[in-house]
């Protein structure tokens, strides 16, 4: 218990508590070290990246017994809440009522009746049964972000697959933001006979489940989820939260709809409508209510129909009422039928945030949402029902059309999907989006409530995959950053008034930086720069108050929830990259002085930052004269996060290239674990002892400090993400993959128990939709965007109508994503043997503004190069160094199935005689 007592302590950042941690998992971690076995840990090494399928293209994942324990994954919209979906096929934890538990509503669930002549069989479409429904003996699950596809295995006569999503359409936030879940039915008939087909949908009116209280304690993640799990707030259609709700149904231009509605006031917080729809269905019908499982078994079985009203009186209290839709078809032979369905909520006035405990304290002031965004762009429940009624398949071909082009990669499809699968995050309860336009974003999600309030951005800078493909959800949260910044400059880490961290205050500048680049324009930035410029000085007139590049003693409080004194290579790269990217926003705004002042700093800190922190392998830290949560000479995995930042900003090398490289590869040899066996990972795990995983710090020398961060021993994905995408760079592509393999095998969908940690995952783990750390659905997994930004080589900026890709996959014949301000599409570069390379372009949503290209050939020898949009050629100049070619040309902009092709021809060899050089002294 003293043990617990103590993490709680560190959390909060008590000193007391830290020096605790840190003696322990001194002695330990020094212990430890010296009976690692080297030579097992090379082996596994060797195993690990020797792994059959480590580098080809693969075939999507599979789970299917064992892993499937462990899928939670999340439908819903961004900010709207979600239905966690398990490896059961069920909507196991509903999460739409403004709440963060995991509570199950009963009798929502889909069946099909199938007759084969005189033979009938009925189930329930998951593995478990529902009273009389028997369930599927068996499915198989396999995922392409955002769609989650079960397919069934049973003796009925049909095959049938449900996949469950909801759209997600990057740059189109709005109908990213749908409150829904959207399912698709495929039904095959593989017999040489007809079929009779009944699919049924039932759904509970569950509007009063948002009054459930909330009951948080301090006992962890763990506990909180069960007592969550196990409150068993519905039995049936009864429950002391349910009164006057009614339900009806209705056909609106061939769609059946189940509407569901409560007796609350439209400005109530508790005020709540869901639709249940079958779309486009002559032969669909629907009841507003039935009474008990079995007289809907029956009727459903021995007719393949429903019976009963279309519209139910008010519930009385303490009982609500249970629809269903249900559709009818014959099949024959060899046929097949996709039936669309989707169930809506319209929760509009619910309160998110810090509001529901006690983390809102952090932030020193009130942390939360005001209602949802979904409300201010319908009015009610009918206009979204006719909404999604209009554009169902528009919002599924785009959401498919994004799917397809993404997977479409040749990166190895485990990588691809790993990349995707963490999308999930932006799905779960860790953000919400309130009715003025408010995003908030927990750390992740514990087991009532959220982990960690306030946007905090020293958790939140290391993400990127949301603003790279919604930079206006980008742009809305750095704008939120500057709103509360202080009058001197202060950017707190937790909204609304905290106090400051170094990482956090240098991320947000720099991720400033990333939402102008990802901008069409300099609009956004001309009405952010005062507070970008106030931040940045901010930054420097406290830490570094003789601008000579050098970080002053004083302590800075980092996402090691603790401080750091002196110079940690971790902070000052970050100081180093902020400054660099100021300096270029600076001249974007013709703030000219300020630039030379901004670019004076850096120049000198990149040169102090060389020689002093560079101890011939990899960088350190250079201590103040009282210390802190310091690691000195440990090697760090966040000792060149500012590198890592400008790698992806197109800020260049920060220091000599070769010393990046030396101190990449010092991380991966020091850092990774094969295995954990002999490893502590202290009062938190991640990962379990057989496992791999990369750890935040070793000391190779032994020589940990007495107060280094309590966390240094734990496994975080976002070190295999961040090391990873460093690897690539250097063409060390079986390492990164290696390393990043790790965490694919870590969270495969097997359920994991064991973990120690009150504030860590929940005692288990293995869903491979989105990563833990403190809490699940934990948003610094979305760091791993830079491993794809890596692999392609992309630098993009928007406002100069310019993009590059230099590929470090595969760049003889490469395929992936990208993504801009406006639009996204496929690149492709393949290199043929008659010394010829094509780039293409390929637009597939949105628009793409360019008048600059810059590619990368394999020779340094001259080109001939053509460009052609759809064919036809563009005048270009053209501008070589080396082997990197530059092409401008007139504003061009792209738009939906535009092809915009480069064609470099490189001049070939002259034939040389091979006996010209036998008689040559050797």
């Amino acid at each position: 218990m003293k043990r617990l007592i103590v993490f709680v302590i560190m959390l909060l950042g008590s000193s007391v508590g830290f020096s605790q941690v840190a003696r322990e998992l001194e002695s330990k971690e020094v212990t430890e070290q010296s009976i690692e076995n080297k030579d097992e840990l090379l082996a596994d090494y060797y195993k690990l990246s020797n792994e059959p399928g480590l580098l080809s293209r693969g075939q999507n994942t599979v789970y299917k017994g064992d892993h499937l324990g462990a899928i939670q994954f999340p439908v819903g919209g961004i900010g709207t809440g979600c239905i966690q979906y398990d490896g059961n096929a069920v909507p196991r934890y509903w999460q739409i009522f403004n709440n963060m538990g995991h509570g199950f509503i009963p009798n929502s669930f889909f069946a099909i009746r199938v007759k084969n002549q005189n033979d009938i069989k009925v189930r329930a479409l998951q593995t478990e049964d529902v009273g009389p429904f028997k369930g599927m003996d068996a499915l198989e699950a396999t995922s392409e972000f955002p769609f989650l596809k079960y397919n069934f295995q049973d003796d009925i006569a049909v095959k049938v697959s449900m996949e469950v999503y909801n759209p997600f359409i990057p740059t189109n936030l709005k109908d990213s933001g749908i409150p829904a879940v959207f399912y698709q039915f495929t039904i095959k008939n593989p017999t040489d006979s007809e079929l009779e087909i009944s699919l049924l949908s039932s759904q509970q009116n569950a509007i009063g489940y948002s009054k459930i209280p909330i009951k948080h304690t301090e006992n962890g993640f763990a506990y909180n989820f069960k007592a969550s799990k196990d409150q068993k707030n519905v039995v049936g259609n009864t429950s002391r939260f349910y009164e006057g709700n009614r339900n009806s149904v209705a056909t609106e231009n061939g769609t059946k709809i189940l509407y569901m509605e409560g007796n609350e006031d439209t400005n109530d917080e508790h005020f709540g409508q869901m639709a249940l729809m079958l779309f486009e269905d002559k032969n669909a019908e629907g009841i507003a209510s039935w009474t008990n499982e079995k007289s809907l078994y029956d009727s459903f079985s021995k007719k393949g129909s429903i019976n009963g009203k279309d519209q139910t009186n008010i519930s009385k209290d303490g009982n609500t009422w249970t629809g269903a839709l249900n559709t009818s078809f014959v099949m024959q032979a060899g046929e097949k039928k996709v039936v669309n369905m989707a169930l809506l909520w319209y929760f509009p006035n619910g309160k998110n945030g810090g509001f529901m405990d006690k983390w809102d304290g952090w932030g020193k002031g009130n942390w939360e949402g005001d209602g949802n965004q979904y409300a201010s762009h319908w009015k009610h429940i009918k206009e979204l029902t006719a909404y999604v009624r209009s554009n169902y398949k528009n919002l599924t071909q785009n959401s498919r059309s994004f799917s397809n082009t993404f997977y479409s990669t040749n990166l190895p499809h485990w990588l691809t999907e790993r990349i995707g699968n963490q999308l999930g995050i932006l799905k779960s309860r860790t953000f919400f989006h309130d009715k003025n336009g408010f995003v908030g974003m927990w750390e992740g999600t514990g087991g009532v409530d959220g982990s960690c309030a306030g946007n905090c951005n020293h958790v939140w800078h290391y993400a990127q995959s949301h603003a790279r493909l919604f930079p206006e959800l980008g742009r809305t949260i750095r704008n939120q950053t500057f709103n509360a910044i202080k009058e001197n400059g202060q950017i707190p880490y937790r909204l609304p008034a905290g106090t400051p961290a170094f990482d956090g205050q240098c991320g947000d500048i720099l991720g400033a930086y990333r939402e102008y680049l990802l901008s069409p324009n300099s609009i956004w930035l001309k009405s952010q720069y005062p507070a970008i410029k106030k931040a940045m000085n901010y930054t420097i007139n406290t830490h570094d108050t003789d601008k000579d590049g050098w970080l002053s003693d004083k302590p800075k409080h980092t996402t090691y929830d603790a401080s750091m004194t002196g110079n940690p290579s971790f902070l000052s790269s970050l100081y180093l990259a902020a400054l660099k990217a100021s300096e270029k926003m600076a001249i974007a705004m013709n703030d000219i002085e300020q630039a030379k002042e901004w670019g004076s700093i850096a120049e000198k800190s990149a040169k102090r930052q060389d020689e002093k922190l560079w101890n011939g392998e990899y960088f350190i830290q250079v201590k103040g004269e009282k210390h802190a949560t310091d690691y000195n000479d440990g090697c760090h995995s966040d000792q060149l996060l500012g590198q890592w930042w400008a790698d992806q900003l197109g800020l260049g090398s920060l220091y000599p290239n070769y010393k990046i490289k030396s101190a990449t590869e010092a991380v991966l040899k020091y850092n990774f674990k094969s295995n954990l066996k002999k490893h502590n990972q202290g009062h938190r795990t991640f990962a379990l002892p057989e496992e791999a995983g990369m750890i935040a710090t070793t000391w190779p020398n032994n020589d940990r400090p007495k107060y280094a961060s309590g966390y240094s021993s734990e496994v975080w994905t976002t070190f295999e993400y961040t090391i990873g995408a460093s690897l690539l760079k250097y063409n060390k592509i079986q390492d990164a993959l290696t390393i990043l393999r790790s965490g694919y095998n870590r969270y495969d969908g097997k359920l994991r128990t064991g973990y120690i940690g009150v504030w860590g995952n929940f005692g288990f783990s293995g869903n491979p939709f989105g990563d833990d750390e403190c809490g699940q659905f934990y948003g610094r997994a979305l760091s791993i965007w830079s491993v794809l930004l890596a692999a392609q080589g992309f630098e993009y900026n928007g406002p100069e109508q310019s993009i590059e890709f230099n590929p470090k996959w595969k760049p003889e014949n490469h395929k992936s994503f990208f993504s801009t301000a406006e639009g996204w599409g496929r690149f492709s570069q393949k290199r043929k043997d008659n010394n010829e390379q094509v780039n293409i372009l390929d637009i597939k949503y949105g628009a793409l503004n360019l008048s600059k290209i810059t590619l990368h050939s394999d020779s340094d020898k001259k080109g001939e190069v053509k460009l052609k949009l759809n064919g036809q050629n563009i005048l270009t100049s053209v501008d070589k160094k080396k082997n990197r070619y530059e092409l401008a040309f007139n504003e061009t902009t792209l738009k939906i199935g535009d092809i915009l092709e480069v064609i470099i021809s490189i001049e070939k060899k002259n034939n040389v005689n091979p006996s010209s050089n036998s008689n040559k002294k050797r």
